[in-house]
């Protein structure tokens, strides 16, 4: 059984804690999940995310490195800056989705998923090519990681920041002090709100927690767990590679491919993906908003003309929009918004609408407040 230096906290705090797909005991709620997503939305959370990966690629070829595998163009990054990115494989299939971050040109760092942590650092050390001066360093363990997230997220950490929040950009980190603590903050989410994510020492990070916690006691803060945090991404239309997103997929089929930049280099997997972009993908990941009361579930077909186009990938309530919507993987010529389909919902053809997964703030102006 793995633990987070925060262990103790969820339990004083009454949490449900459950085993990670990483091994790691982590909270899925602390009571009402509805309350802990609406807490989120309307003021300010805060989470515990030390479980997750953190690489340090360091080295004068770093950036050759990450070249060699990202999608995205980290030459484009500026020191303090963070892309998100995926990983793919020669196929054009995905390995692994990660953000990539900056420190300077010799020092870069890799933060993904703890659940693919040992299969992703192996894939990047296979890239390693004979004489190139670069080198990985998983630092995971050495780490603490602290989502705030909500509207009221900045003004928490202000209070206790020896630095202006004001000015730190989105997709942009500095190091700071909260509360004496020193920190790396990032403003960054997975919540689609105003959020920052904070990185201390190890042994920091129950002190900063406490620290965290008082400061956002004027907005009513509270904790959230992993409950909260799939209705919060899923409303906002943030895919999870290891849940809907699998290695069987390509960015074209989940859009992700938005982030692929082919132009003057080569990366592994481009030719494959310059293919499924000429050809199209087989199928296209959509939402669906469900009629009425139902709900769906996961592997249901779902049908149009009453012949079967695609499959439910997962179901979820959008608290925050006020309805029950599913995403579901179907052929591309019925993914166009407004297409009438039908689910079929425990022996019931329910009527759906296809629509954009991202059901809450598509144009991202509240993560970008």
């Amino acid at each position: 059984m793995k633990l987070t230096p925060l262990y103790n906290i969820h339990l004083g705090l009454g949490a449900k804690m459950v085993t990670s797909g990483a091994g790691y005991q982590v909270a899925a709620n602390y009571g009402s999940v509805e309350e802990e997503h609406r807490a989120v939305r309307e003021r300010v959370g805060l989470m515990d995310l030390s479980h997750m990966t953190r690489f340090d690629i360091k080295g004068n070829d770093s950036l050759q490195l990450i070249q060699t595998l990202a999608v995205n163009d980290a030459s484009k990054l500026t020191d303090g800056q963070v892309m998100y990115t995926t990983f793919c494989n020669e196929e054009g299939n995905i390995v692994d989705d990660v953000t990539v971050w900056r420190f300077n040109r010799q020092h870069f760092r890799v933060v993904a998923s703890s659940k693919s942590r040992f299969r992703t650092i192996k894939w990047i050390e296979a890239h390693i090519d004979e004489g190139m001066l670069a080198y990985v360093t998983d630092i995971s363990a050495s780490l603490g990681m602290i989502s705030v997230q909500g509207p009221c997220s900045r003004d928490t950490l202000q209070k206790i920041s020896d630095s202006t929040l004001q000015e730190l950009r989105f997709f942009r980190f500095t190091v700071v002090k909260l509360a004496g603590i020193s920190t790396v903050v990032a403003r960054l989410g997975y919540t689609g709100e105003l959020g920052y994510e904070c990185y201390m020492s190890t042994e920091d990070t129950v002190q900063a927690w406490s620290e965290i916690m008082n400061a956002g006691r004027a907005f009513d803060i509270s904790p959230y767990g992993y409950d909260a945090l799939d209705t919060l991404r899923l409303e906002k239309g943030f895919v999870y590679f290891g849940g809907e997103v699998s290695g069987k997929n390509n960015p074209f089929e989940c859009g992700l491919d938005r982030w692929i930049r082919f132009d003057n280099r080569s990366f592994v997997g481009k030719q494959a993906l310059l293919n499924i972009r000429e050809n199209g993908p087989e199928r296209k990941l959509i939402g669906l908003e469900l009629h009425g009361d139902a709900a769906a579930a996961a592997t249901q077909q779902v049908m149009a003309n009453e012949k079967k186009i695609g499959e439910i990938a997962l179901c979820f309530r959008g608290f925050t929009v006020r309805k029950n919507l599913a995403w579901a993987y179907v052929m591309p010529e019925h993914a166009e918004p407004g297409t009438q389909v039908t689910v079929d919902s425990r022996g019931n053809s329910v009527p759906a609408t296809v629509v954009d997964i991202r059901r809450y703030d598509p144009t991202d102006t509240r993560i970008r407040a």
